[in-house]
């Protein structure tokens, strides 16, 4: 994508989920066509079902919550339900009644759920009953995330949220600016040992106390001061990668980055833009680009080591790691492509068929799961050929 494409694509976004007048985006690029693949990995649906409601909405990346036995996913209109990770049986749904943006969490009794006016749902993952509902400011489209005994909601006005997690009372409340313009879009927080890392609007990515939500630390990716609001984008977006003793974090137009988690000092940055996301594995830091190119970067020192972008334009998820050696992006067709870690070549191919997917696919036990724009989620078995 050339800066003035760049800029007049986010400034359509902008335009049309910001201020709301009805703009809409340029058509976006020819998606890569698919070619042939030596594939050395088979993969299999073991079972999909029709969670329900789907969205075409770019903000609404929805992910479903795994457990030990089950897979919990929600649709757009409220509709929460628990499927058994065996069979694909639903064990029981539960009807919320409210427009739900945010995809699905949860911890090892309960899951949590958010919606568009920023209502906060706790449900018992036994039975599916409500335990409690908060309130926050604004629309949550980031999943809430469970700590020892709170759990952390980050509105999309800069608030962050700590409700105890027994009640859903507020502990505390971090606040920050939002830049005047930002891409419709939040990461996850990460709750880690004493604290809360959370990737900004502008770029910087901060840690908090868990006790009371003050800043241990906070430390830009980028140092992105363009001549323009566009050019100066710097999102943190997507969601914070941890592989001890580092975090890994990548933003928009800014860079891919190892952090000391104790100090919140850069180790090594590499020069990359990207909204989907980043992998850690045991040698290298996988991101998937604004262009939707897969880029490797070595762990120990950030030398991009190799380049996949035959799937450019795919609107590709953010990677997981499969398994050693493997990895594997979700796209607009609800194709799931595996890629070697070694030199980023695709090694194997399978149409889910649940629709475009837009959320992380989720990753238990050797087993892929996908949540698709149509509403169906499907369970997904890799294994050599």
């Amino acid at each position: 994508m050339t800066s003035s494409r760049r800029g007049l694509f986010v400034l359509a976004l902008a335009f049309s989920t910001l201020v709301q007048v009805g703009c809409s985006a340029p058509p976006r690029a020819k998606p890569a066509s698919l070619t042939d693949i030596n594939s050395t990995r088979s993969a299999v649906v073991d079972w999909s079902v029709n969670a329900g409601a789907g969205s075409e909405r770019d903000a609404v990346r929805l992910s479903p919550y795994v457990s030990d036995d089950a897979v919990f996913v929600v649709d757009t209109e409220g509709k929460l339900s628990s499927i058994n990770r065996e069979s694909g049986s639903v064990e029981w749904s539960v009807e919320l009644d409210r427009t739900i943006t945010s995809g699905v969490s949860g911890d090892d009794d309960n899951v949590y759920v958010a919606s568009g006016n920023g209502e906060v749902f706790a449900i018992s993952q036994s039975i599916g009953g409500i335990l409690w509902t908060s309130n926050v400011s604004s629309e949550v489209i980031a999943a809430p995330v469970a700590g020892p005994d709170y759990v952390v909601v980050r509105s999309i006005d800069g608030k962050v949220y700590a409700l105890e997690k027994s009640t859903g009372e507020r502990r505390w409340l971090y606040t920050y600016n939002v830049p005047a313009l930002s891409i419709h879009g939040n990461g996850r927080p990460t709750v880690v040992a004493d604290g809360v890392l959370v990737g900004l609007d502008n770029g910087n990515l901060v840690a908090l106390r868990a006790v009371d939500g003050r800043v241990f630390w906070e430390v830009p990716l980028s140092n992105n001061s363009g001549r323009s609001e566009v050019e100066s984008l710097s999102d943190l977006d997507a969601d914070i990668q941890i592989f001890e003793p580092y975090i890994y974090a990548v933003n928009y137009q800014g860079s891919v980055a190892q952090i000391d988690a104790s100090q919140g000092n850069a180790v090594w940055s590499s020069d990359v833009s990207s909204v989907a996301g980043l992998v850690a594995t045991d040698d290298i830091v996988v991101v998937t680009d604004e262009f939707d190119s897969v880029k490797a970067f070595n762990r120990s020192n950030g030398d991009l080591l190799w380049t996949q972008d035959a799937l450019a334009n795919r609107r590709l998820t953010g990677p997981v790691e499969i398994e050693s050696g493997v990895i594997a992006v979700g796209d607009l067709q609800g194709y799931l492509h595996m890629l070697s870690t070694e030199d980023g070549s695709i090694i194997g191919r399978l149409r889910t068929r649940v629709g475009a997917i837009a959320g992380r696919p989720v990753v238990r036990d050797g087993s892929v799961y996908v949540q698709g724009r149509t509403g169906r989620v499907a369970s997904v078995s890799v294994s050599s050929p």
